[in-house]
């Protein structure tokens, strides 16, 4: 009898032994469903993140915007004014102006030390003054001096530049190798960007994306500053494969 029971111990621990091995195997077998180790969108996702920012950091340009009315009753056609650094986050550089109907008023920057001279066609009272790296100023000269004007408050932002988009659509097509380095791609990753509605901004392989295997896609919404002081939100497409 002690013989027969010892035999049902041992049968039973061996099919415990077995329930056990049948459980870890599925189990293991399910974590590897559930995570999928050998999936890499997670992997790709984070690089089209790293992509975008070293994008942004390549291409973004600074934006100054500010209201500025004046009283100038001189006998020139254009008036300078002073601006101080002080007011100003992002360094002095490149002007465009217009009335407030959006007219354009000739305009040009001359930056000493830290502050500015600002010279302007006087066709109104009223004016919307940008700066930008992104314009290319007139280079007028013999303006009155004015004393007698008010600047509104100081918006400063970061924008795409459009000259730079151009230049790094330029580089993919002959230099894609070192413009991905530049991106901070790796090198096991191939990549495209393309704006919606921008023509001309469009860089993707000559015979377009791969239609095998798997792409990563990620859309943007930025400003984009051209040089005639158009800015307009435009949509960008990263792509990874």
């Amino acid at each position: 009898m002690r013989g027969l029971i010892d035999k049902k111990k041992k049968g039973a621990a061996h099919f415990e032994m077995i329930f056990s091995f049948v459980f870890f195997v599925g189990f293991v077998f399910f974590l590897f469903m559930v995570l999928k180790p050998q999936d890499t969108s997670t992997l790709s996702g984070s690089v089209i993140v790293g992509l975008y920012d070293s994008f942004e950091e390549e291409v973004h340009t600074n934006l100054t915007n500010m209201f500025l009315k004046t009283e100038y009753a001189g006998v020139e056609d254009c008036f300078v004014i002073e601006l101080p650094g002080r007011i100003f986050t992002y360094a002095l550089t490149d002007s465009y102006v217009t009335d407030l109907a959006g007219t354009y008023a000739d305009s040009d920057l001359e930056v000493s030390g830290v502050n500015g001279d600002l010279e302007v066609k006087n066709i109104s009272s009223f004016f919307r003054v940008a700066i930008s790296p992104e314009f290319n100023d007139d280079g007028i000269a013999g303006c009155g001096t004015l004393d007698n004007y008010e600047l509104g408050s100081v918006v400063e932002r970061r924008v795409i530049s459009y000259s730079s988009l151009l230049n790094m659509t330029e580089r993919y097509r002959v230099d894609y190798e070192g413009l991905r380095s530049d991106l901070r791609v790796p090198p096991i990753f191939d990549f495209a960007i393309v704006a919606e509605s921008l023509s001309g901004i469009v860089m993707e392989p000559q015979f377009g994306v791969p239609t095998s295997g798997e792409v990563q896609a990620q859309d943007y919404v930025v400003e984009v500053l051209k040089e005639n002081g158009e800015l307009s939100n435009e949509r960008f497409t990263l792509k990874l494969w």
